[in-house]
């Protein structure tokens, strides 16, 4: 199997991790969240159906294992990436993941404060390393902690109106963004799809920089612990708005647990040899 990653899917993948990210600061916590009275009652109503808010913020660690599969243009394979994550979400932020590229252990951790990348336990100072290592720790617990996250501070959400997917199944849809210093793409702008009634999410679109859009589609979610997580995710290529092209990737999440007991320093930045 091939192992290099076609440069426009590298490309998709990049910027949808890197549109993840934020930044979680103290300040962040006292940052406004801005809705109208649909877009609230449609987050609420997803979240709900996930589990519900209240629920949500009594899990302090998340765990889980997330596969993720590339396509070329013509659907074939040409990339499978296995990854562990570990996430402390309360009383801080803190991450560490966990994955072999070739013969080449990989670790990335984030303390809370900084974060780091290690190759075969050797710690890497390079910036482009301990940006990525910032970048992956948020972007991969954003996505997989939808609807969740959608009322982190700092956002903000306008409803859009219904409009039908392109399976025929009708959907409300929520826009949102980030005020300044929530996170650390202001020009990216993203478009959440809820089934009417029932509040579960269907798909999300995004649109970034040079009015670059992609699609995701959620096809299922794992019952772990009475929350609703995403456990399939397919990301296609768009052009604008609920307009998904050719599927290029695929992330599969599973074994999902909350509270796992983890060692004292797991989340700890040691010096690498």
């Amino acid at each position: 199997m091939h192992q290099k990653l076609p440069p426009f899917s590298a490309i998709i993948i990049v910027m949808i991790v890197l549109s993840s990210c934020k930044q979680n600061t103290a300040d962040n916590n006292n940052l406004p969240v801005s809705m109208d009275d649909s877009s609230r009652v449609i987050i609420d109503r997803a979240i709900a159906y996930a589990g519900g808010y209240d629920a949500w913020q009594q899990k302090k660690t998340l765990s889980f294992d997330k596969k993720s599969i590339s396509y070329d243009s013509a659907g074939n394979v040409v990339r499978e990436l296995d990854q562990h994550l570990d996430y402390m979400m309360m009383p801080e932020f803190r991450a560490k993941v966990t994955y072999k590229l070739h013969d080449t252990a990989i670790t990335m951790v984030h303390d809370g404060q900084k974060a780091r990348k290690y190759y075969n336990d050797k710690i890497s100072n390079e910036q482009k390393d301990i940006d990525g290592a910032w970048n992956s720790s948020f972007g991969s617990q954003f996505v997989m902690c939808m609807p969740f996250k959608l009322k982190d501070p700092g956002i903000k959400a306008e409803y859009v109106g219904q409009m039908t997917l392109a399976d025929s199944v009708l959907a409300q849809v929520v826009k949102t963004s980030y005020i300044k210093g929530a996170g650390s793409n202001p020009d990216h702008i993203w478009y959440y799809y809820f089934e009417p009634g029932t509040g579960k999410l269907l798909a999300n679109s995004l649109n970034g920089k040079d009015n670059y859009w992609d699609y995701t589609r959620y096809e299922k979610f794992e019952n772990a612990n009475g929350l609703l997580l995403p456990s399939v995710r397919r990301g296609y290529t768009a052009d604008t708005l609920n307009k998904p092209g050719k599927m290029i990737s695929e992330s599969r999440h599973f074994n999902i647990a909350f509270d796992k007991a983890l060692p004292e320093d797991h989340f700890k930045i040691k010096d690498g040899k």
